[in-house]
Order: structure tokens, then C-alpha cells, then sequence
């Protein structure tokens, strides 16, 4: 660039270069402006004699910035003559857009319309308080008035002092203060309903307006100034907003001492405070505490560079996401407007207006949800007058909905009278009247057998006449042991039928686990649909009855008259429980129906043929059953081999043109890429796990005439309560699931039982038609997660506590945050980790036991640590506990690997440090490398999948993080690049490279011998036709 006037060069301040980062990153130069009527100074020739005065006065309005070599940043260019451009435009609009192109090549520029002027300057150049001191110093020479002489510094002189603080010893030792600090927060804060957009550019903003005597008041009697106590409150309400007990704040301050008062530039800065939020501690102690933080950061201000601290990432912003500008002191009427500078994701600004108190909260558009930020402000005004009134209190009791918000908040949520009614009111009803209307129908369909509407009718008329003959009535559980088939859907209906409730027993399950919930079921009848194994132990006067497709064949298939209630048990399913044993979860026909009713409201497509690929133990299978049923669709159960394979079932979908099925997303995630784009699917729903927004994007991106739906629900409200329409791009950090379905009503309540307000988090209670009886024979448990509902319309109402963390948007739509307890889902199973501690801690070799999640990139994996007793070896008790638990729980329970310890990490209070565990790397084997292309090529594909810089083969698959899903994957991979097609047990059997490696040679020889057979059939043939 050149000048009209020579130039000095001076470094530029750390305020400065701050804001030139800010301005590269916007890729636009950003202004402060300050609109003054006309008449303040006088006509154009006036206002250009004035401002040049001026600009000759502080060297600040003199100041271009130019990059200069040697130097990341740009530098002070100070031109020895004033020069100002004085320009006309039509309106303010107008005024802006000149001023903004004028100031690249003059650092001061006014712009005339009608009686008004906007005078622009670079942001760089003057903050808010140097638009003040111009302002009022042009309103002197308009008056005629001679400024007296200025003799204070300027501000190249105080970016001069700045940098020789930087080089002595106290400048290094703020900087290590400052590093130190923001080390602490190395996790940059996610708002509820964050969008992945960027933080820079314009922002939206909220408004409102409360009695400054209610901060004032509140600062006087605790002996702060009005913006420490404002400040504090705001750090409070941020800390209940994340929840978190930590915030980092940025405050923006005014960095002027006495000495420089009346210089023009850039003095104010942000600066940092680390405002401690414990969840007791009290509002006066808060407001303390922040203040003591606020003084500390004070004290180190003069040393805070962010260009410094920030400097191995220029391009991207620091830390700093949440701001707040406070001015309560002064107040002033001028117009001045700031480009926003800095990146953050919520800024709240204070001014003194009068006597009221001006909040405006601002955040870039498109961040957050629509309505987020007027709530958030309509809280925080809440707040601060809960807390004012009382200061004694703890912040986590400190109210932020008043009456008229927590009615919006309950209506939201609320759908419970949008249920319509209900044609019948016994599950199986709803399967026949679809089998009256459609007898002909196609019911089921499994590896090439299929049933129509009548037959399935008539088989499970037949079976339900001998459970009652065998004694099975209103709310008897019946057993039921066997994998898919045909005859599992005819058993089902039957138990139903004939006035039972049905318990289904999965045979992949572990001997121990189905004995214990045959007993503790009470299960007098059991259905085998295949041979018990000798080691499953039943109840005494257990009654057995061998089902067979020959068996429904015989008796009277004559219609049963209906003999239940809607409030009878439909079915119970088994989950995991916190103390070591599996809950049974009690669910009516009037539970199961409002359940199914909802679905045939929510999903307009009707379906055609729905693949069931959820364990009939899985409560998913009620709504693949009973919704297709209901509608005179056709079920499609794929083969018991298959179920897990992603290749089979994209095939099973393409050539039975499936509508519809529904999956967890880590699967669906692969049948997704072996689907054909033109599979014909009307709807896909994932459940079970949390839906990544990747897989959003790839359904949309191959198959985007397929409706993407994402359900949440626990057991205990009858498979779902939620439902998210994927049907635009997903900007959130996480795939929303979704609005209360039809006959359901939900709450967000915190610790205190008390209603939260949109976009903050707390746990979800769910309420309605849907809400289970409670827990089998588990009283105690019932009563301590079905609680009575204090917002409830109905006498007795019951809400359950799910333990789910959620936020709520305006318009109803919830955001799933994770557990509040030890409960998680793996690859959609329900588990509690308390089940798998107490069986490990039950050992005679274990002293203490903790299981923990562990991300890794194959997904969530469990880990579990063991303090053994003295006499216990280690390595020997790890494989034998392992072991132990395998035979004892399902797979997906069993965790990955068990390491011993010395003890157990704490936390400063001496509670167990779960985080601690959760970041320990396994102590695994030592690498061994491939020793031939088999293993390489084996190596390579586990590397790939596991997305891990190296395997060694002897390092164990599942320890590394992988899973059944995880094995069908590697399965298709092996079969594409070696051409061998191994059964998934395999991949349990062969758990390192080197052993799979055996099982792919071991296949390899299997099947050369079987194409010898069969060439040697062929020849034989050949000779027999000779």
C-alpha cells in the first residue's frame, strides 16, 4: 500500500492484533462507527475542518494497518498528516457500505445523510469508550470551544510499553499465569442445540429489559460492584446451562489506566475468569467467588495476549466462546455500533438505560435453534430476580422459569390427547381384524415358508386353546425359547389369544440368565419351539409344549371369545438391571395398543413388508410384529445365519422389496452401503443407539426417497416416546430424537424434581398411555423410578425416570446428551454397568471391581478393572474372570478386556474416578509383526476397520474395540479381497490375526475338498448315465 503522507511503522498492540486476526478470519474489514446528528459540528466544510483537527491531534485516527516483512501480523502505519474523507450517501444503509470501502485506503471517514453523519474508523483503531471521548470532543469544536493541549501518550507509545512488558520477567510470568489458565478448559463449550456452522460474520440477537435496583440491589448488599455481581450471575446461569460446574468467561473490560484517558484507541479487551459453579454452593458465595476470580484475572490483564496464546492455530478462534459486556456505570445516548470481532457462541451485553437494565443476547446466525436465544434471555431475566430475592440460597435452586414459561415448557411437550382412539383394545385384536378384513393376505414370510392372514389366525387359534387347557389365563406368563421362525410369531399370538403374557427366552443367551428369569418370572408354562439344553434349569411344576409346524396343524381352530382387559399383561421383557440381575418390565395390552396406535399416526406409509431384525427379546420386535400386523402388511424374519450379516440383508431387502425395517444406525450403517439406490424402501427407522449425523448424510446422500426416522424410547414406554423425521440436513452436532409421539407427555426436570426450560439440560421423565406397569416382583425399584407426576391432569399419574440427560427446543423437539447414571447402550443394547461390577465383585478373587465405556473408534467398548486379593495372580485371574463372565451374560455385556490394578484412581473427595479408568490404555500384548501376505493382508483389513495405526497378530480383536457388527464388516472385507467365505463364528473363534489366519487356511482347505466331492459326484453322475 502507499500513502499520500510518508508513514512510521509501530508494532501493533495485543488488543490490536487480536482484532486483525478477527478481521482475516471474517475476510472483511470491520468498523466502529458513530452516528451523530449534523448539527453537532455544522456543515461539510465545518465537519472536515473539525475531524482533520482531530486526526492531527491522535495519531490513532492517523493509523493505517499494513503488513510489513517479517511479521505474521499486520502493523501501526502512522502517516505524519491528517487525512479524512467526508462522503454523502442516501441513507444509512448506504453510509455503511461507503464507509466500509473508504477505509481501505483512509483511516477516517465520514458519511453525510439527510442530518445525520456516520463517522467509521477501523475497529483496530478506537473501541467504544475512544468513540465517546471523539464524540465529545467534536461536540466542543462545534460549540466553538478550543481543546486544550494534549499531552498525554498516544497510542503507539502505549503498544510500545506493551511489548517491552513482554519481554521482562513479570510479562513471561503473566503469560505462564495466562497458559496455565486456559489449560484448564480444553474442551471448547457445546450449546444445546449447537449447529456445526461457523462463529464469525452477523449475529442474532435477543432483547429485553428489567429494574436495574434488582442487580443493584443485589450488588449493594453483598458489597460488589453492579459488574461482578452481573457477571457472576451470568457464569451461574451458563454453568446450569451446560452443566457444568466450570465456566470460562470472557469479560470485555477497559484496559486504560490513569495516564491514558484521554487517548483514542483500542484499550478494551477480553479477559478471561474462571468462575467456579458448584452446584451448593450458595448465590452469595458464588457472587463472592467470581468477584475474587474477576480481581485475580484483573491483576494479570496487561499480560493477556490472545494472538500470543493462541498463536499455533491463527486461523481458528481460541477458547474464549462465551462473552459478556457489562457497563453499568455511566450512560450514555450516543449511537455506536461495533462489528462483532470475536468468535463466540454467546455474548451477552449490559447497558444503563434510566433505570432500567438493557440485556441483549447475541449468538451468529444460524448456531443455534430458532426461539433458543429469547428463551435463554427470558430465563437468565428469571434468574436474576430469583437469585436477587434470595441470595442465600444455592445456585443449582435458583428458579429460571417463571409461571407463564413452565406452561409453554409443559405444552410443548405434551401430546398426550392427540391419541385417537383405538378401534380394539387387546393387542392381538388389532393382527384380527386385519386377518377378518384380509384373510388371504400374506402374514409372515421365513426362508421361503410363508402364512397368510387366515392361516397364521387359524395355527395360532389352535395353540392358544392347548395353553389354556394347560391352565394359562389373565396375566399368566408364558415362556417362549426359540429363535425366528415362523412358529415364534403363531406362539406369541397364541399366549395372547388364550389371556397370557408372553416371555421371550432367546437360546443365545447364557444357561444362568434364562433360569434366573424363568424363576423370577414365576413362568409356570413353557413353549419350546427347540430342544432345552440340559444346563437351563426351570421352576418345579414347570408345564412344557413342543411346538411344531405339525402341531398347529391340529385341534379346533375355532375363534377364542376375547377373555382379557386392557390393563392385563401383554408381555415382559427383560433388561439389565444395577444390582447384578436382569428386571422384567411389565407391559398391558393397553400399553402395547396406544404404542402401536401412535406408530399407524406418526408413519403416513403404510407397510407392504417389514424385515424384522430385532431378537424377539428386544421389545423393537412388539412394533415390527404388531404394526405390520395391524395394518395387514407382511412380516419378513430373515434367516437365523443372516441376521447379522449386512450383505444378506441388503440382498433380503432388494429381493423381497421390503417398505420398511428397522435397525440400529451402527448397522444400518453398513446394510446402507450394500443396499441398491433403487431398493424401493419407504421408510428406514434407526433406534437403540444414537443416530450419527454422518449416517443422516450418507441416507440422504443414497437413498434420498427413503424416509430416515430416529425413535428413542426406553422398555418401560413400550418400545418408543419420541420420533425424529430426517428429512433435511442435519446441522446439529447430533441427530435430534425427536417430538413426544401421540399419547404421550414428557418433562425436563433437574435435580430438585423442578421443570427446566427450553435448551437446558436434564433428565427425561416420560409420562402417558404408553408408561409400563413397573417392574416384575421388583416393588421397591417400581416405586423408586414411577413416580407420581406433579404436573399429571389425571389423579395417580405416574411419571418414569429414564436417567437419560436431554434439552428440550421451543418447538418440542429433544436433544439427546448422554446418561446421568452408570446405564449406557452399546450397539443399541440397554445396559447397566452396576449388573457387571457385582458379578465380578461376587469372585472370591476380586476385592473391588469397576466397568467403565471406553470410546474408541469402532464405537463404545467396555472395560472393566479388578483389584484382586494378595493371594489372586493377576494375569491367570483376568482370563479366568473373562472367562467367567462369558458364561454368565450376554456378549454384549461382556467387556472387552479386565485389567488388574493396585488400586483403584480417586477423586480428590475419594469417590471412584470413573474418567480416570475410561482414559487408561489397555495393558495389552506386545506387537508382533505379520509373518506372511495372509496375515498382512488380515492385519491391513482390522487396521482399516478399527482405524488403528497398527495391529499385531497377536493383539485380541475385541480387546482393540471390536464387536459383532464390527466382525460382519471385516467378514465382507475378507470374502471380497481373499474369495473365502467364513461363518462370523469364525471371527469369535479366531480373536488375533494369527488364529483367524488358521481359520481362513482351515476353510480354504475345507473347500478345495468339497469342489474335489463335488467333481467326483459329477463323475460318478456321469458314469451311472453311461
Amino acid at each position: 500500500m502507499t500513502y499520500s503522507t510518508p508513514a512510521e511503522i509501530f508494532q501493533t498492540s495485543a488488543q490490536q492484533a487480536a482484532l486483525l486476526r478477527a478481521e482475516r478470519n471474517a475476510g472483511r474489514p470491520l468498523l466502529a462507527t458513530l452516528q451523530l446528528p449534523a448539527s453537532v459540528v455544522g456543515d461539510d466544510a465545518q465537519w472536515h475542518a473539525a475531524l482533520l483537527q482531530l486526526a492531527q491531534r491522535h495519531e490513532i485516527l492517523r493509523t493505517r494497518y499494513t503488513q510489513v516483512p517479517g511479521l505474521q501480523l499486520p502493523a501501526q502505519a502512522i502517516s505524519a498528516q491528517a487525512e479524512v474523507r467526508l462522503m454523502h450517501a442516501a441513507d444509512l444503509e448506504q453510509a455503511r457500505e461507503l464507509a466500509r470501502a473508504a477505509l481501505a485506503e483512509t483511516p477516517l471517514v465520514a458519511v453525510r445523510w439527510a442530518e445525520q453523519v456516520l463517522l467509521a474508523a477501523p475497529l483496530a483503531s478506537l473501541d467504544r469508550t475512544s468513540l465517546r471521548l471523539f464524540a465529545d470532543e467534536l461536540a466542543a469544536l462545534g460549540q466553538g470551544q478550543t481543546l486544550p493541549e494534549f499531552d498525554a501518550l498516544q497510542y503507539a507509545d502505549y503498544a510500545a510499553w506493551q511489548e517491552e512488558l513482554a519481554e521482562q520477567q513479570l510479562g513471561q510470568e503473566g503469560l505462564a499465569h495466562w497458559r496455565g489458565l486456559l489449560a484448564q478448559f480444553t474442551h471448547a463449550p457445546q450449546l444445546p442445540f449447537e449447529r456445526r456452522v461457523g462463529l464469525g460474520g452477523e449475529r442474532e440477537s435477543s432483547l429485553l429489559e428489567l429494574p436495574l435496583a434488582t442487580v443493584a440491589g443485589l450488588a449493594a448488599q453483598l458489597g460488589l460492584p453492579a459488574q461482578a455481581a452481573l457477571g457472576g450471575l451470568w457464569a451461574g446461569f451458563l454453568g446450569g446451562l451446560l452443566g457444568e460446574q466450570r465456566v470460562l468467561l470472557s469479560l470485555l473490560v477497559d484496559g486504560r489506566n490513569e495516564q491514558l484517558l484521554a487517548t483514542l484507541g483500542h484499550f478494551a479487551r477480553r479477559l478471561p475468569v474462571a468462575a467456579e459453579v458448584p452446584a451448593q454452593q450458595s448465590v452469595r458465595e458464588h457472587l463472592q467467588g467470581f468477584a475474587q476470580q474477576l480481581a485475580q484475572s484483573r491483576s494479570w490483564l496487561e499480560c493477556f495476549n490472545e494472538v500470543e496464546l493462541f498463536e499455533s492455530n491463527l486461523d481458528q478462534p481460541g477458547p474464549l466462546l462465551l462473552g459478556a459486556d457489562i457497563e453499568l456505570e455511566t450512560e450514555h445516548d450516543l449511537v455506536l455500533v461495533q462489528d462483532p470481532a470475536q468468535a463466540e457462541k454467546l455474548h451477552l451485553q449490559a447497558r444503563r438505560c434510566g433505570q432500567q437494565l438493557i440485556l441483549q443476547l447475541l449468538a451468529p446466525i444460524g448456531l443455534l435453534a430458532p426461539g433458543l436465544l429469547d428463551a435463554w434471555l427470558a430465563q437468565f431475566a428469571v434468574f436474576i430476580a430469583a437469585a436477587a430475592a434470595a441470595p442465600e440460597h444455592p445456585v443449582s435452586d435458583i428458579a429460571t422459569l417463571d409461571a407463564g414459561q413452565s406452561r409453554q415448557v409443559l405444552a410443548s411437550l405434551d401430546h398426550s390427547a392427540s391419541l385417537q382412539t383405538a378401534q380394539v383394545q387387546l393387542l392381538h385384536q388389532l393382527f384380527e381384524r386385519r386377518a377378518a378384513l384380509h384373510p388371504q393376505h400374506i402374514a409372515l414370510q421365513v426362508e421361503g415358508r410363508q402364512l397368510s392372514y387366515a392361516e397364521l389366525d387359524r395355527q395360532a387359534n389352535r395353540l392358544a386353546r392347548r395353553l389354556q387347557a394347560e391352565g394359562v389365563g389373565r396375566d399368566a406368563l408364558v415362556g417362549v425359547y426359540g429363535g425366528r421362525s415362523l412358529e415364534i410369531v403363531v406362539t406369541l399370538l397364541a399366549i395372547l389369544k388364550a389371556g397370557g403374557a408372553y416371555l421371550p427366552l432367546d437360546p443365545s443367551y447364557p444357561h444362568e440368565r434364562l433360569s434366573f428369569m424363568l424363576e423370577d418370572a414365576g413362568v409356570r408354562c413353557l413353549v419350546r419351539l427347540q430342544a432345552l439344553p440340559e444346563a437351563l434349569t426351570l421352576p418345579a411344576a414347570t408345564v412344557q409344549l413342543e411346538v411344531t409346524a405339525q402341531t398347529l396343524e391340529e385341534g379346533d381352530a375355532s375363534p377364542l371369545p376375547a377373555s382379557n382387559h386392557s390393563d392385563d399383561l401383554a408381555y415382559v421383557i427383560y433388561t439389565s438391571g444395577s444390582t447384578g440381575l436382569p428386571k422384567g418390565v411389565m407391559i398391558s395390552h393397553a400399553n402395547a395398543c396406544a404404542s402401536t396406535q401412535a406408530r399407524l399416526q406418526f408413519y403416513r406409509e403404510p407397510i407392504q413388508r417389514f424385515l424384522m431384525l430385532s431378537s424377539f427379546s428386544f421389545d423393537s420386535s412388539v412394533a415390527g410384529i404388531f404394526w405390520t400386523l395391524a395394518q395387514g402388511g407382511s412380516l419378513c424374519l430373515p434367516a437365523e445365519q443372516a441376521h447379522k450379516d449386512p450383505l444378506q440383508i441388503a440382498q433380503q431387502v432388494a429381493d423381497q422389496q421390503i417398505s420398511h425395517f428397522l435397525a440400529l444406525p451402527s448397522f444400518y450403517a453398513q446394510i446402507l452401503e450394500a443396499l441398491p439406490t433403487d431398493a424401493g424402501l419407504a421408510c428406514v427407522i434407526v433406534a437403540g443407539e444414537a443416530c450419527p449425523v454422518e449416517l443422516s448424510e450418507r441416507h440422504q446422500q443414497r437413498l434420498p426417497q427413503t424416509l430416515l426416522v430416529n425413535e428413542y424410547g426406553p422398555s418401560e414406554s413400550a418400545v418408543w416416546c419420541t420420533a425424529q423425521a430426517v428429512a433435511e440436513p442435519v446441522l446439529a452436532e447430533r441427530v435430534a430424537i425427536g417430538t413426544a409421539i401421540a399419547g404421550t407427555r414428557l418433562q425436563v426436570l433437574d435435580e430438585q424434581g423442578e421443570l427446566v426450560g427450553f435448551g437446558r439440560p436434564g433428565e427425561l421423565y416420560i409420562a402417558g398411555a404408553g408408561l409400563a406397569r413397573g417392574y416384575l416382583a421388583r416393588p421397591s425399584l417400581t416405586a423408586s423410578r414411577f413416580l407420581p407426576d406433579p404436573h399429571g391432569a389425571v389423579p395417580g399419574a405416574r411419571l418414569y425416570r429414564t436417567g437419560d440427560r436431554v434439552a428440550c427446543r421451543p418447538d418440542g423437539v429433544l436433544d439427546y446428551l448422554g446418561r446421568l447414571d452408570f446405564q449406557l447402550k452399546i450397539r443399541g443394547f440397554r445396559i447397566e454397568l452396576g449388573e457387571i461390577e457385582a458379578r465380578l465383585g461376587a469372585d472370591s478373587r476380586v476385592r473391588e471391581a469397576a466397568v467403565v465405556a471406553r470410546d474408541t473408534a469402532a464405537g463404545k467398548q467396555l472395560a472393566a478393572y479388578v483389584v484382586l486379593h494378595a493371594d489372586a495372580p493377576a494375569d491367570a485371574s483376568e482370563a479366568a474372570l473373562l472367562e467367567l463372565l462369558r458364561e454368565q451374560l450376554p456378549e454384549h455385556m461382556v467387556p472387552a478386556f479386565i485389567n488388574a490394578l493396585e488400586r483403584m484412581p480417586l477423586t480428590p473427595n475419594g469417590k471412584l474416578d470413573r474418567n480416570a479408568l475410561s482414559a487408561r490404555e489397555q495393558r495389552g500384548q506386545a506387537y508382533v509383526a505379520p509373518r506372511n501376505e495372509l496375515e498382512q493382508t488380515l492385519a491391513r483389513i482390522w487396521q482399516e476397520a478399527l482405524e488403528l495405526p497398527q495391529v499385531g497378530i497377536h493383539d485380541n480383536f475385541f480387546a482393540l474395540g471390536g464387536h459383532s457388527l464390527l466382525a460382519t464388516r471385516i467378514r465382507s472385507r475378507v470374502h471380497s479381497e481373499l474369495n473365502i467365505n467364513l461363518p462370523l463364528r469364525a471371527f469369535f473363534e479366531g480373536e488375533t490375526v494369527e488364529l483367524l489366519a488358521q481359520q481362513v487356511e482351515l476353510h480354504r482347505d475345507n473347500e478345495v475338498n468339497e469342489d474335489k466331492l463335488d467333481a467326483l459326484e459329477a463323475l460318478f453322475a456321469e458314469a451311472e448315465q453311461q
